[in-house]
């Protein structure tokens, strides 16, 4: 969402640039746009083929830029020479698709057969029984050509029904006498129009294309039994948003509905405007109806104020024509627009997630309404409308997306907090997880917005190919054939295996955990390195790298490993030793040469201590594995501090024990729960040698309860004049 002005003005040159050469009067005829040479038919080679398409789709790029950048009404000449051509492109793309699908099921049966022979890098196939094609990754080629076909006549058939319309309401303004217009046939059949440019039709919502859909509806279903669940074991709370709660049920149900009207245009591409038009409206009241309560009074009004603006918007845009009271009705809303936007930047409730845009969203959705206002004033009415769309759509879907942020955020905390202290959600950082859970949330909108920005535009099948030659254009090194596409998918891959292991050891490292949870940390570095080696190991298929190379690749680094990497080795192995063998677990008080301290963690290659100074100590875990290692709550979590005393033979016995174990109970550091073990070790001529057992609550306080008991001791001893030491 924060780059979406940048989008704008890139949008906006391109635009400015192709319309340079298309310029055209409205008495031009097609083939002045496309000039004079011929499509050349598909003979079935494929390069011939890829040639034919581009062809094609040139074409077909200059009428719509002609299309969109005509002043003023198109002749009748000029729509029904593009009717032709479409009839004309639509026919020779089917039979172009024919082709290329009977050459896929073709290459398809011949592998399965396993006819195919690669001697030389470079895959033969027959496609015909006279025809040989030589062709790298060529099913892969294949199917992108079907994709592309498949585009480019939905495509063909989107501007074929907006001419068609497009002719009939020229023919309607013509059988209208000027003194009599605007009639009223002609007004409908503008709105006609004008909704089937929004891609108004039955196909969008058509039985096969519900496959996505579903797992788009499977997730908000989750969603509802999740927060619904959720509800039940919340308690009341007076001061919390309705979008905050999940109780009664019709609140889940609405934030369930909320979730899949906004995930909707990400499962696929190219979504009707008109589909867009709708959704943001219902989003946007069902999130009124859910906060319109908590909502300030003129908070209140503003809501209202957008939701006639948007119906204005559409309105206005439905009756768009060369008539001017429709392109003064259409400048009107834009100008009501950018005072909405001012007014949204008014931020007053501030607890209230709806009701304000950040500066850089309305900047760009300003920006969206100049433009508009810009080609309408200029007479490029159907420029005009798409940005004065995209701007309305845009409104709507900051305001929206902003609250469902929250309402999903405060959703998650939520689960933390009823959450129970032993179950798996603990193990991790609130602050951290709720972080990295926003940015995620960030990232699938920005996409939401990109979408939104290139169906306004018409732009989705110019952006899949430009993406389609870029990424999946077939490249050779050596003996390897690769794209752009795959090679980029494999490093973010690895890059994403590499951020989640880093990411979970955030989220799940509590600072002053408890020390069950500091137990079950214990194998989480395996698990860490799993997540990168698995990484790995998917961007190696991704490119397509075999057994034989790989082999190769793990051969040169043996050499290196053998050569100069020893020591990490041997760190490596000995930190997945210690996670199995478990001589320490995270807690532990242990001591190893002069460093002693407590295990804060134990990671693939190093551990740390915390030493009783404060200070971090990273020791290699191959120290840790080889060295004399002294843990002193191996066992068991009781901590004992084992202690010895000379007291003179002057004092009573019995009574001066009596009188240390009273003493030593009135230690804060000391853990009553464990019994205080005194008894005589040994005697001389002139003392006894006492031993002491003492219960610590933590390691950290044993060297503070010596300090203190043995100073107290000394000098209460020394009031008595009897002579103590410690042994």
């Amino acid at each position: 969402m924060k780059k979406q002005f940048i989008f704008f003005v890139l949008n906006f040159m391109v635009f400015c640039c192709n319309v340079q050469g298309t310029q055209l009067q409205g008495t031009d005829t097609l083939n002045q746009v496309l000039g004079s040479e011929d499509i050349v038919q598909p003979n079935g080679h494929i390069r011939q083929w890829q040639s034919v398409l581009n062809l094609w789709s040139g074409k077909l790029d200059s009428v719509k830029r002609k299309l969109s950048w005509v002043r003023n009404q198109a002749d009748k000449a000029f729509i029904d020479s593009t009717l032709i051509f479409f009839t004309t492109a639509r026919t020779e793309m089917l039979a172009l698709g024919k082709s290329v699908k009977a050459a896929q099921l073709s290459e398809e049966v011949n592998r399965k057969k396993d006819q195919v022979t690669d001697t030389t890098g470079v895959l033969e196939i027959t496609v015909a029984d006279s025809l040989k094609l030589q062709v790298p990754q060529l099913l892969d080629t294949l199917r992108r050509m079907e994709s592309g076909i498949n585009r480019l006549v939905l495509d063909v058939e989107y501007l074929q029904r907006t001419t068609i319309h497009r002719r009939e309401e020229l023919a309607a303004i013509q059988a209208t006498p000027t003194a009599q217009r605007p009639s009223r046939e002609q007004v409908l059949k503008t709105m006609e129009k004008n909704w089937v440019k929004d891609g108004a039709s039955t196909s969008y919502f058509a039985i096969s294309t519900w496959g996505n859909r579903l797992f788009i509806l499977l997730i908000s279903l989750f969603y509802f039994y999740w927060i619904f669940r959720l509800g039940r074991k919340t308690p009341e709370h007076v001061d919390e948003l309705t979008l905050h709660k999940n109780e009664p049920l019709w609140i889940p149900i609405l934030k369930a509905l909320l979730l899949f009207l906004v995930l909707l245009p990400i499962t696929s591409l190219t979504v009707p405007i008109v589909v867009l038009e709708i959704s943001y409206l219902i989003i946007f009241i069902l999130l009124c109806l859910i906060l319109y309560s908590e909502l300030s009074v003129m908070k209140r009004r503003i809501m209202l104020f957008t939701f006639a603006y948007y119906i204005a918007m559409l309105l206005a845009n439905l009756l768009l024509s060369d008539e001017h009271w429709t392109k003064l009705l259409a400048l009107t809303v834009n100008l009501v627009g950018v005072y909405l936007l001012w007014r949204i930047g008014q931020r007053t409730d501030l607890k209230n997630p709806i009701g304000y845009l950040p500066g850089y969203a309305r900047m760009a959705i300003a920006l969206a309404h100049a433009l508009a206002i810009l080609f309408l004033v200029l007479g490029y009415l159907d420029m005009g409308r798409m940005w004065s769309l995209i701007a309305a759509i845009g409104m709507l879907q900051g305001l929206s997306l902003r609250a469902i942020r929250d309402m999903l955020l405060h959703d998650l905390q939520k689960q933390y907090q009823l959450s129970k202290e032993d179950s798996w959600f603990r193990r991790f950082d609130p602050k951290q997880m709720l972080a990295t859970v926003d940015r995620i949330i960030r990232f699938c909108f920005a996409i939401l917005v990109l979408l939104v920005l290139f169906n306004g535009l018409h732009l989705t099948r110019e952006v899949a190919t430009v993406f389609d030659r870029i990424f999946n254009s077939s490249h050779r090194l050596g003996s390897i054939n690769f794209s752009y596409g795959d090679l980029f998918l494999a490093v973010v891959v690895v890059a994403a295996s590499n951020w989640l292991q880093k990411t979970l050891k955030r989220i799940i490292d509590i600072p002053n955990g408890s020390e069950k949870h500091m137990q079950k940390m214990t194998l989480f570095p395996l698990f860490r390195l799993a997540i990168i080696v698995v990484g790995f190991l998917i961007g190696i298929s991704i490119l397509g790298l075999g057994m034989d190379k790989l082999t190769v690749i793990i051969g040169a680094l043996s050499v290196g490993i053998g050569l100069g990497l020893q020591n990490i080795i041997n760190n490596f192995v000995s930190g997945i030793i210690l996670v199995f063998e478990k001589p320490f677990k995270i807690g532990d008080y242990v001591e190893l040469a002069d460093k002693k301290g407590q295990v804060m963690e134990v990671g693939i290659r190093s551990s740390t201590l915390l030493t009783d100074q404060g200070a971090r100590v990273i020791i290699p875990n191959g120290d840790l594995l080889s060295g004399r290692l002294v843990n002193w709550t191996f066992s068991d979590s009781d901590i004992r501090l084992n202690m010895q005393l000379i007291v003179d033979k002057s004092v009573e016995l019995n009574e001066w024990k009596a009188w240390l174990r009273t003493k030593i109970k009135s230690f804060e550091e000391v853990d009553r729960a464990i019994p205080i073990k005194i008894w005589t070790q040994g005697m001389t001529a002139d003392s006894y040698q006492i031993s002491i057992q003492v219960g610590i609550r933590n390691v950290q306080l044993i060297e503070k309860f010596r300090s203190n008991f043995l100073e107290i001791i000394q000098r209460e001893m020394e009031t008595k004049q009897i002579r103590i030491a410690s042994g």
